[in-house]
């Protein structure tokens, strides 16, 4: 038996001063067994309603008959502009991560030039220390002064502190370039992340993302090989002159291609937007735990005063730092509310251990190559070829995959327990391992690194709104870099430690065996059998030095499938989600006061 319809009554609810008045009728057509559309899209206008606030008065504007949609959030230039961008940002943190390393290499010819081998380790910590110190800044300057000015400036100081390196006539003077190339290069490598991120949707950033997360990665691989061609063939200058006509190019190219909005606002109300508090206490913090971190174990030994007066005092300091930021800004550079989202802590802790073991790897592998297999520094840096190759594979398919499919979050823990395997792999390097054998575990390091690069900024801009993009992009830097620092410091304790154990335990009437630590060359100074005693102890002290890269990636991957999936949607998906629902459905009188249309 066929059901009888009949027409119902949808209360309306019309404001008034009082409050609400009498109910008005609105008749209701049911939908019949033969279904007009042309009838339906009339009757869903006819029944449209307002749902007012119980303070709702007469004075009220009407809302909108429809819900305005958002305006695009990024301004992607046309494509011949963009790759003239995108290769001036690439190029930009080509430079500012080959500067990281490639020094290590010309370190013998800078000494013998200066006669100053005690200074010697300040030309990394300096540079260290106003990189990572100031990366944090220069989100929220950017989002103060505009993109264009503050990639602007950090290229500019980086160019001016290459000069001042390359042209040095003493190791004061070579110390004070690095320091401020280092403030040039923090805002290098955080402002080419944030640009891309202005200029194109969260789907489609995977793919140029991992491009310019290969190019980081691969940057600081081939600085070693760099530099020690520099200083075999030219001079060791030539680190730091390389660097001024491929930044003359960014600059310009940056000047006349890169559009994006600037800030409204005049400089006085703009300089009073800017943590002094935050950014002096977090640089403070910075230098007193990166310095003992940097002369542990080689100026001074781990528990004298200096040592560990410095780091209470760092860890101190960085507490203060965490108390002001939460409590005293309006607009910290540190927003500390953030890291109650579970994405922004497990990404940020995931990506500090996987820093730790990434360039743990990365600083004793050639160690490895050039003390243990008797290579040279060229024929090393040739040798991690396998590991660029294998990074570059991951970090574009990666890209490529969240781009085509919007998922990101598996690729940390994925990398993480192929790091895992890589860094086991490393543990049984000895003094006859083939060469096949290195090239597949370099391969399998490299893809595993690859995985986190582009991911783990994916998932940080995922989680916030998009005011706070620029902050936890240069997050994304500086915890890498803070965990780079800390990776090398342990794993260098590690290694220092059980090189002198078993140096010491193996020739214990030779009171001069310990400066093999120091000048690598002086191995050929011994018989050949005594000579392959000295490498299997490096051996022994390498392989401590990978158990620790191990626990560094366990302790990554554990944080790192905390991590929870975040849609990426395109600017279409995203103008589609703001189109108003025009469907309804009637709630059953009784259930509650305010009777509502969908």
């Amino acid at each position: 038996m066929k059901e009888e319809y009949s027409p119902v009554e949808v209360e309306e609810y019309t404001p008034t001063k009082e409050g609400y008045s009498a109910v008005e009728a609105v008749p209701y057509i049911p939908m019949k067994e033969e279904y007009n559309p042309d009838e339906a899209a009339e009757h869903k206008q006819e029944v449209a309603i307002t749902i007012g606030e119980n303070n709702m008065t007469n004075d009220t504007p009407e809302k909108p008959e429809q819900n305005p949609v958002a305006p695009p959030t990024h301004t992607k230039p046309p494509p011949r502009q963009f790759v003239m961008i995108l290769i001036a940002l690439a190029l930009c943190v080509f430079i500012a991560s080959l500067d990281q390393i490639i020094v290590a290499t010309s370190i013998p010819a800078i000494a013998r030039e200066f006669d100053s081998l005690y200074d010697i380790s300040w030309l990394g910590t300096a540079y260290l220390m106003t990189l990572t110190s100031f990366q944090p800044l220069y989100g929220k300057v950017s989002d103060v002064f505009g993109r264009k000015a503050t990639l602007l400036f950090a290229n500019f100081m980086f160019l001016v502190g290459s000069a001042i390196a390359g042209w040095a006539v003493s190791m004061n003077m070579l110390i004070v370039g690095r320091a401020v190339q280092g403030v040039g290069a923090g805002g290098l490598i955080a402002m080419v992340f944030i640009v891309l991120s202005d200029m194109l949707d969260m789907r489609e950033r995977g793919k140029y993302l991992g491009s310019v997360g290969a190019i980081y990665s691969v940057s600081s691989v081939i600085g070693p090989l760099l530099g020690g061609a520099f200083a075999d063939h030219v001079t060791w200058r030539w680190c730091f002159w390389i660097n001024l006509p491929i930044g003359a190019i960014c600059m310009i190219t940056i000047f006349f291609f890169l559009n994006l909005p600037t800030p409204p606002g005049s400089m006085k109300e703009k300089i009073k937007r800017i943590d002094f508090y935050g950014s002096f206490l977090l640089m403070l913090a910075v230098i007193l735990i990166l310095l003992p971190l940097s002369w542990g174990g080689s100026r001074y030994a781990w528990k004298s005063g200096i040592i560990i007066g410095l780091l209470c005092a760092g860890f101190i300091v960085a507490g203060i730092f965490v108390l002001v930021e939460w409590k005293v800004p309006d607009e910290p550079i540190v927003p500390i509310h953030l890291f109650k989202f579970r994405n922004i802590w497990s990404t940020y802790g995931a990506l500090f251990f996987t820093g730790m073991s990434f360039f743990g790897i990365l600083f004793y592998l050639p160690v490895y190559f050039q003390v243990v297999k008797g290579e040279s520094a060229t024929i090393g840096g040739l040798e991690t070829i396998p590991f660029i190759l294998g990074l570059t594979i991951t970090s574009l398919g990666s890209g490529v995959w969240a781009l085509k499919k919007g998922t990101y979050a598996f690729f940390p823990a994925m990398g993480n327990i192929l790091f895992i395997a890589g860094s086991a792999l490393c543990i049984l390097f000895d003094v006859y391992t083939k060469r096949v054998v290195t090239v597949f575990v370099l391969m399998l390091c490299g893809l595993a690194v690859g995985f986190t690069t582009q991911s783990s900024t994916l998932a940080v801009q995922a989680a916030v709104k998009p005011k706070y993009m620029a902050t936890v992009t240069a997050l994304v830097q500086f915890v890498r870099s803070l965990g780079q620092v800390f990776g090398v410091a342990i794993m260098g304790s590690v290694f220092n430690n059980k090189l002198e154990d078993s140096l010491v335990q193996e020739f214990p009437t030779d009171p001069t065996i310990l400066r093999v630590i120091l000048d690598y060359s002086s191995i050929y100074d011994y018989l050949p059998e005594q000579r392959l005693v000295i490498l299997k102890s490096f051996v022994h002290g390498l392989r401590y030095a990978f158990y620790c890269c191990v626990a560094f990636c366990v302790i990554a991957f554990v944080i790192s499938c905390f991590i929870q999936h975040k849609e990426l949607k395109t600017e279409a998906e995203q103008a589609q989600d703001a189109e108003p629902d025009m469907a309804y459905t009637p709630v059953p009188a009784g259930e509650s006061k305010e009777q509502s249309l969908v």
